[in-house]
Order: structure tokens, then sequence, then C-alpha cells
């Protein structure tokens, strides 16, 4: 077998710099009392035992790597050959953007004509564990699942490995790693995981998002616009100046189980891009083209951008780019967010992780939205074919206007297409890969760039786009879960950050770790309930413990009156508690909404918490019922509403067809019958109500979109042992909750 790498990786593999590591360094040692017997094939004896592997070897015998995969600890690993190693290290020892010198190699004469294990002897501790940590994953890998680009967590804080296939050249039809390294012998079944030999290290860029950029010849034009707005000096971060003591107290869950809570904030960005082909297609040759183009997209932008005139905000179409309203710079700033997103994970994707506990029902298309650093302004990302079995099939578009999306026509759908003419298709995410196996998006450092086959713009339709239901997931403002790889992290992914012991299903973190949350009473307890089975939105959602008192910055909406809702599972830990509205995080500015709401009531308890039956069984059956359409109208007047039907609670979602494809339109309840009938969480609970999800309708008042709102929520009982479940806020405009030719639908 010819296990030699590519003869040159490129300027990806130049561009592999051991980022910020001291030549020293200090190991957590493993837990030797689960170290495997010798006759037992763990992964670790599966690479000792290869000739092929043993540059490898050393190196995780360095920085004492071997031992981890020698224990009960699950692990996927992806081992480069020697022929591989080698190469890599030379390109390390030779590399021109050095940090230090040799990242972290020891001087030799001659070095690249060495054999590889005195190479990697000459290597620094550091080196040898960055190189490991990137080629250790705690989800378990099996290439069998690659169905388009799919990305595999690393043991490197939000930093993952992209897997493709390469459709030509000498690893035609094998396994792509980044695009560059392949895997030549791939799902080796160990005792403690998985194991995948693979043609050499595999290559990552270790720049920031703006430096990586500026190397990438496809941006030359937006590039350039980065640089003169000053965002480039904006998207350097890479993480908070902050350590997290509160990791160091070992927090528990109620059970006294260790909760994994990270020590570190890290900080990461998306930029969504247009490469200089598609901006040419617009007949954009270089930067001046676009500054004239901007002028006109943003010259008059107060006609929908609400901001401008709240705040009397003067637009600039000089050179003065570096001006927060200048038109080149509203331009590029709406095309950067602050969370860091791979390709397969901006929405929830239904892949071969994810999906034992992947829960949307009867077609539903998963819809986020995030905060772009043009200030309070949204981008809707919608993604179409959410069940294709070929990743590269899931289109994901920006800005996708849909009229009277989130309304229908139909009992128990989401609508007919002649009530929802499309009227701006989106501005689609390039993910179909390169002709060589590349991936058009890269990730680095600090972020992700995304390729863009259309210019995107903070314009009329992406305003008339958010006037719907706009159902804002905690996760997506609370960016920090996304940047640290919290967002659709596996069990056996948590399991491993625990050192295998504790509960791997939640996440504990620091008063002060979220930008977007002040707590008031310091026994606040932040939880985060991993990707599971849960009956929550993306299968995953915050919560506070404990005498909780705390408040959220919320989303920026466009200027209009709103139904303020959140989603809640009644509960006997709930708490009883008062939520509060303010425009700044002060509790001086904050006004009570309504009396104290009992988290804790269960339906079966009667209808003073709002809960109605979906209807009274009968020995008749349910042949004269309305599948909740009078009980529906009587629960908003107190101020309540089902949960969407849109998802299940993970694992126990069999819904996947579209109703609408089965509407009889001689029957109206044909599609609300299979609705009501179904898991959703609008209908899951038994015949008293119990495990019943429910929405709380806190407020309806104007949000103006050059104002911040602050929901601050306080339990009333001191209590330690009750919790609050923030899994998403829905914004609904007026125009939507009370509109008198369709209803808003169910889902």
């Amino acid at each position: 077998m010819n296990t030699k790498i590519f003869k040159k990786l490129g300027a990806c593999l130049a561009v592999a710099v051991m980022g910020a590591m001291s030549l020293t360094s200090c190991y957590e040692e493993p837990d030797t009392s689960q170290i495997f017997e010798a006759d037992q094939m763990t992964i670790g004896g599966l690479i000792s035992e290869r000739e092929d592997l043993s540059a490898f070897n050393a190196l995780l015998a360095k920085c004492r790597y071997d031992k981890k995969i020698s224990t009960y600890l699950e692990y996927t690993v992806f081992a480069p050959v020697n022929d591989g190693v080698s190469e890599y290290l030379d390109s390390l020892y030779n590399d021109d953007n050095k940090r230090f010198p040799h990242n972290g190699i020891a001087e030799a004469a001659n070095f690249t004509s060495l054999p590889v294990l005195d190479k990697v002897a000459l290597m620094s501790d550091s080196l040898c564990e960055d190189i490991a940590k990137y080629h250790f994953s705690g989800e378990i890998f099996q290439q069998v699942n690659i169905e388009g680009a799919t990305t595999c967590s690393t043991l490197i804080t939000g930093r993952s490995v992209t897997a493709n296939t390469f459709d030509s050249g000498k690893y035609a039809g094998k396994t792509s790693l980044n695009g560059r390294v392949a895997i030549i012998e791939g799902d080796i079944q160990a005792s403690n995981g998985m194991l995948h030999v693979c043609s050499g290290v595999i290559p990552r860029s270790d720049r920031t998002v703006n430096d990586q950029m500026n190397v990438d010849g496809r941006f030359k034009i937006f590039s350039e616009a980065l640089q003169r707005t000053g965002l480039d000096k904006v998207v350097v971060q890479e993480k908070k100046d902050t350590t997290y003591t509160f990791a160091e107290t070992g927090p528990t869950n109620r059970d006294g189980q260790k909760l994994y809570c990270p020590s570190e904030c890290l900080v990461k960005w998306t930029i969504f891009a247009e490469t200089d082909e598609v901006f040419k297609s617009k007949g954009i040759n270089n930067f001046d083209d676009l500054k004239k183009k901007c002028a006109d997209w943003y010259g008059n932008c107060g006609a929908w951008y609400d901001y401008i005139n709240e705040k009397g905000i003067k637009i600039s179409t000089g050179d003065d780019y570096e001006n927060e309203f200048n038109v080149v710079h509203m331009f590029v700033a709406y095309h950067i967010l602050r969370a860091g997103m791979a390709i397969d994970r901006i929405v929830y994707e239904k892949t071969a992780r994810t999906q034992a506990n992947w829960n949307f029902c009867f077609g539903y298309d998963p819809q986020e939205y995030f905060e772009t650093l043009l200030p309070n302004t949204l981008m809707k990302i919608w993604q179409l074919n959410s069940t294709s079995t070929n990743a590269n099939n899931r289109t994901l578009l920006i800005n996708r206007y849909r009229m009277n999306n989130t309304l229908t026509d139909h009992i128990g759908t989401r609508g007919s297409e002649a009530t929802h003419p499309i009227i701006f298709p989106g501005v689609e995410i390039d993910r179909i890969p390169n002709a060589d196996g590349t991936m058009k998006s890269v990730e680095t450092l600090n972020g992700y760039i995304h390729c863009l086959k259309d210019i995107l713009l903070y314009d009329q339709n992406a305003v008339d786009a958010q006037k719907e239901r706009m159902r804002l997931d905690s996760s997506t403002f609370l960016y920090e879960i996304i940047n640290n790889g919290i967002r659709f992290i596996t069990g056996s992914e948590a399991s491993t950050l625990l050192g295998g012991d504790g509960d791997n299903s939640r996440m504990a973190f620091d008063n002060q770790y979220f930008d977007n949350i002040v707590c008031y009473n310091p026994s606040t307890y932040l939880v985060f309930c991993l990707m599971g089975a849960w009956r929550a939105n993306n299968s995953d959602q915050f919560q506070g413990w404990g005498s909780y008192d705390f408040a959220i910055k919320l989303p920026h909406v466009p200027t209009g009156t709103y139904e303020l809702r959140l989603i809640y599972p009644p509960m006997a830990r709930g708490g009883l508690m008062q939520f509060y509205l303010g425009n700044s995080s002060n509790q001086s500015d904050m006004v009570a909404q309504g009396i104290p709401f009992d988290a804790c009531a269960m339906a079966s308890e009667g209808n003073a918490m709002g809960w109605e039956p979906i209807h009274a069984r009968t020995e008749e059956g349910y042949e004269d019922s309305d599948y909740g359409l009078s009980s529906d109208q009587v629960m908003k007047v107190r101020g309540y509403m089902r949960a969407p039907a849109s998802f299940s609670r993970g694992t126990y979602n069999t819904n996947t067809d579209d109703l609408e494809k089965s509407y009889d339109p001689n029957d109206i309840y044909s599609a609300a019958a299979n609705v009501v009938g179904s898991s959703s969480c609008r209908t899951e609970g038994d015949a008293a109500g119990n495990n019943v999800m429910l929405r709380y309708i806190i407020c309806t008042q104007k949000f103006e979109q050059g104002k911040d709102y602050w929901l601050r929520i306080k339990n009333l009982v001191n209590d330690a042992n009750l919790g609050w479940s923030f899994d998403f806020i829905e914004l609904c405009p007026v125009s939507v909750s009370t509109n008198q030719q369709m209803s808003e639908d169910w889902y």
C-alpha cells in the first residue's frame, strides 16, 4: 500500500502553525485505574502494533496521550502513517510564518534528512500534544456514516475536522479529511473506540479569520473591504481575558454528579463572504466598484432600517470606512456573526451524529436567527431538504422570504402553496465541494469563512422576511454556547471532557460567562442541557437552577408590536417566578410583567394555569372533535398556547411526512387529526395533561429596533432544587397573531 502523503499540501498546510504554545507543558495524568488489561485490544494497542504508525505512537508517548487511548474512555483517533508525519514536520520546521523558531522543534542539522523518529524526538511536548488533540475526538466517528461534508469535533475546544469524499485523483473514493488527507484504512473497531489510519497529519489553518481571508485568493475584494472598514481588527479576538474559577469548585447536578464547567471562554466568528467571482458576476471588479454599489444598496436604508431613524443617524457614502454607518462598513458588518459555526452546524441538521435525537416533525425546515455586527439586525438562515441523506443537498438560504410564513389557511398544516409565494428565494451558502474534493468553507483558528452564491444585503426583503413569528433559540443569542463547542455536543464528547465520571447530559457555567446574561442573585445556577431526549427545540435547552434571579438580553427585531412568548414544561421543579422587562440590565429599569407565574402547576391541577385538553375522550371516540381549535382560543385568552407541532421529544419522533401532502380539502381536520395523534410537543402528554409543553405569553408591546430589551426571571421561592427552562422565546408580530384571514400555524 502506498502510504506516502501528497507531495504538497498547499496553502492550507503551509499555515498550519501551532498557535500560542509554550515549549514545555503540563499534563493531566489519565486515571490509571481504568487502564485496560494487556490482552484487550485498545486503540493504543492497535497503534503500537503497527510499524507504519510508530512515529505517531512516539508522538503520543511524548505527551502521554498513549495512556489516554488505553483507558475505558472512548475516542476516535485519526492516526497518520510515518511518511505523512515526516512530511508534516518538515513543513513546520521550514515554515516561514512560524510564531517561534521551527514551531517548537529543536534546531538540528539536516532536519529533513533525519529518520522520522529522530524528528519526533526533537519536537516539544506541547507541539506533540497540540497535534494529538487535533487527531482525537470524543465522539465515535465512522466513515461509513459520511453523507456529504460532515464535521467531527476534536479535543481542541471549538476546532473540528471536515470529512468528505475524494472524487478523483490518487485517493478517489476514499474519505478526505479537511480536503487534503485520506483515510486509507478506516473504521477499525477497538475496545475503546474507533481508529482510522490516515495518509498524513491532518492540516488546519491556525490563522485568525481575517488573516486567513487575506491569504485566500478567492476573497480579494471582500478582504480589502474588511481591512478598510477596520472590522479586521474586531475579528482577531480569540478568547475572553477571564479565567472562570467556578469550574474549580466542581459544580454538580441535583444528584451530586459532577458537571463539566468551562474555565475559559473562546471567541469565534462566522464570516459569510462573496468570492471575487460572485462580485464580478454583478459587475464589481474591485473595491471602488463595491463602494459605488454599497452607496446604492445602503444610501437610503432608513426606508427599512428602523434603527437609523430612531437614532437620528446620518449615512455616509464617503471614504470614512471605519465609520459604523459608512455604507461599505454596513455592508461588511452584516456579513459577520459573533458565533463561529461549521457549515453543518449552523442549523440543527439531521446527520449520523445527531439523528438519535433529531426531533423535527412533519417536514419542518430548520430555521434560525442570528444577530450580526450591523447594529441591532438579524439574519435568518433557513434549511431546505433537511431530511436528505446527503448533506450537500441540504440547502442553506439566508433571508429567504416566503409570504405569510408562519400563517396557515389549512388546519393542522403550514398552509397551501398558493398563500405562500416565494418573494425572495434567499442567498444560498455554497456548500458543494470543489472538484478536487476540498471544501469551499474554511475553518480558522477563531471561526469560519463560508462562501455565498449571491450578494448578501440587509434590505427590504431581509426585513420583510422577519415579519413572521420568530422563534429565537437560546443557543443562538447566547453565542458562547456555540463558540465553545457546546451546542449540538454529544453525550460521548461530554463524557470525555468529564474524564468519564459525571453527568454527561448537562454543563454548568460561571455567572459571568455570558455577555447577554446578568445574574442578580449569586446563587443563580446556570446550566445547559446538552443534545438529548429533551422536550426541547433542537433537543437542547438553557436553564436556571436554584434561587435564580437573572436577566437575558433579547435579540433585536424590526420595530413593531409583538407578543413576547416563551416555552416551558410545567413540572414540580419549575418554580414560582416574576417576569420583568426593561431597556437595560439595571434592576431599577425593569417593569414587572403581570402577576407571578407558577411553572410548577401541572395541567391535571385544573385550568388555572391556562391548559385545556385538546378534546374530551368519549366512548364514541374523536369523531366530533375539532382537534383543539376551540380550546386553543380559550387558552390564548388566558395567555397560554400549546407547544409547537414542529418538534417532538428526541428519540420519539416518527413524524417525518409533510402533512400538506396528505391534506384533504373535503375534510378540514384530516391533517389536524394526524398532529393530535402524533408524538409532537403540541400533543405530548397523557389524558390528564401531564408531561405537556406550553407557551406562555409574557406581554404584548412595542419593541423598537433602536432599544435594548432585557428579560428578567426571578424565582420567588427560596428553594435550591427549583429550575427554570429557557429553551426559546418567540417574538410574534400582532399582524400575525391577530390576522383575520389566516391563523398562526401549529408549527
